[in-house]
């Protein structure tokens, strides 16, 4: 059997290539968007790509089956579920398979087994290696149901579908699961990072003995009791989940080998508007943003974090031009954008921010201020007002007293508590979503601005007071 994982840091995406080495044929689970890896990879181990199979419509990156259908001809089936009805029933598949329905590879199976609560229609992949044994499944590719160390978020389709999910959760989790023997093998479609769960551990798999002692969400406990431990504390969810569960149920436009964003704007060419309606976005790094950037433009830092805080901040109805570092970093921009379905990207800037300055353009900049400046400030008479920008349990961890309390992603729709008659000064954990932040208040017309460097992670270092009311 040849068996290989592929993890997409960031969105914390773990994706799966299976195939039988007899028939050479090949399943992809959970494939992502951008597919060239797949098919170097089966061009390399000589394996013919058969089989597409999801175990649910994804809510935090795009899936890759229809991309994957398009650039093999049409030479594979795309296997989904059809148990969570016709809304969740994506019309793109060419199979749709119910609880107990098999794929066959050759010697190699997988068994679709249902395990709503994630989603209504989520089914896990038992895989079983008929050379070994046609009873037992060896692993289970268990998608967005179980997690090293975790479970998936039943709340990511409001109010009324938690009160079912949840139940369904707790039926998959202590009625389903229980049919599998320990020494099953647990591939999870996401890791550490996900916000598809809270409490991800950073393994890349597990078992189910193992997962059963260890792991809190599989004690069992009453059913309300259970669901109240599960939703303490769950992080907020991007808005922009709810458009990957539209656009996955509804079926991505395939983009086939040419991607978008390859196109070069002069910076007279920008100056003049020629990319009519673009959202600026700037890459660099936040030192670098800092010291001069395009007024009005938008500074994600380029990382793993990158496709994350795009999907929680930008707009998904205008174009974007990206203004990069290095025009080399422009094809790994692309990619995290079109992970999350941000398909415009017009192009980017040639020459970068040095070509926009010897043009003379207008140059916009931001304070920076350190810890101990920030701590100077704070005793003065010209007080800032202080902006946490980070999560609700890394501000319950500690903050800034005094300081006020804003999650990064939720900025835009808040910007009324933050005052334009006083200095702002921005914290999170280290000056990335700060960075960020700080871009979005300074493109609404606030003035007096500035990026904590080292933010949280600088201020505790320093020893400086930290309050946790």
């Amino acid at each position: 059997m040849f068996l290989h994982q592929r993890f997409i840091p960031g969105l914390a995406i773990y994706s799966y290539m299976v195939g039988d080495e007899k028939t050479r044929q090949c399943a992809v689970v959970d494939p992502t968007r951008d597919v060239d890896e797949y098919l170097a990879i089966a061009r390399h181990e000589g394996l013919r790509i058969t089989h597409v199979l999801e175990t649910h419509v994804h809510a935090d990156f795009v899936s890759g089956s229809a991309e994957l259908k398009d650039r093999l001809d049409d030479e594979v089936q795309i296997i989904v579920s059809g148990l969570g009805g016709k809304e969740w029933t994506p019309p793109y598949a060419d199979r749709v398979v119910g609880d107990g329905d098999e794929i066959a590879l050759g010697s190699v199976r997988l068994k679709a087994l249902h395990t709503p609560g994630h989603t209504y229609e989520h089914i896990a992949w038992a895989l079983f290696d008929d050379t070994r044994s046609k009873e037992t499944p060896w692993l289970v590719f268990t998608g967005d149901f179980v997690f090293v160390g975790d479970v998936g978020r039943p709340d990511l389709l409001g109010e009324e579908a938690r009160k079912v999910l949840a139940h369904q959760l707790y039926h998959s989790v202590f009625e389903r699961l229980p049919a599998l023997p320990d020494f099953t093998e647990v591939f999870p479609a996401h890791g550490a990072g996900s916000l598809c769960g809270k409490a991800i551990g950073s393994r890349s798999s597990s078992s189910l003995g193992y997962e059963r002692r260890f792991n809190g969400a599989l004690q069992r406990q009453d059913e309300p009791e259970w669901v109240a431990a599960l939703l303490k504390g769950m992080p907020i969810a991007p808005p922009y989940f709810r458009r990957m569960k539209r656009v996955n149920a509804e079926g991505p436009r395939a983009l086939g080998p040419e991607w978008p964003g390859q196109k070069r704007f002069t910076a007279k060419q920008v100056h003049e508007r020629a990319c009519e309606r673009c959202l600026i976005v700037d890459v660099r790094a936040k030192e670098a943003f800092a010291a001069a950037h395009i007024p009005g433009s938008i500074n994600i830092p380029l990382g793993h974090n990158l496709p994350t805080w795009a999907g929680w901040v930008l707009p998904y109805d205008r174009p974007t031009l990206i203004v990069p570092d290095d025009p080399a970093d422009v094809p790994e921009v692309v990619t995290h954008l079109i992970r999350v379905g941000f398909d415009d990207v017009q192009g980017y800037l040639e020459g970068g921010v040095a070509e926009w300055e010897t043009h003379g353009y207008a140059l916009g900049r931001l304070d920076t201020i350190s810890v101990h400046d920030l701590a100077a400030r704070l005793k003065g008479a010209d007080r800032p007002f202080v902006l946490d920008v980070r999560t609700d349990r890394e501000w319950e961890a500690g903050h800034v007293d005094g300081a006020h309390h804003i999650h990064g992603g939720t900025l835009e729709e808040r910007f009324a508590e933050v005052p334009r008659d006083r200095p702002v000064a921005v914290v999170c954990g280290t000056g990335y979503r700060a960075s960020i932040a700080s871009s979005f208040l300074k493109r609404e017309g606030y003035v007096d601005v500035s990026n904590v460097l080292g933010g949280m992670t600088a201020w505790k270092a320093a020893g400086l007071p930290v309050a946790m009311d």
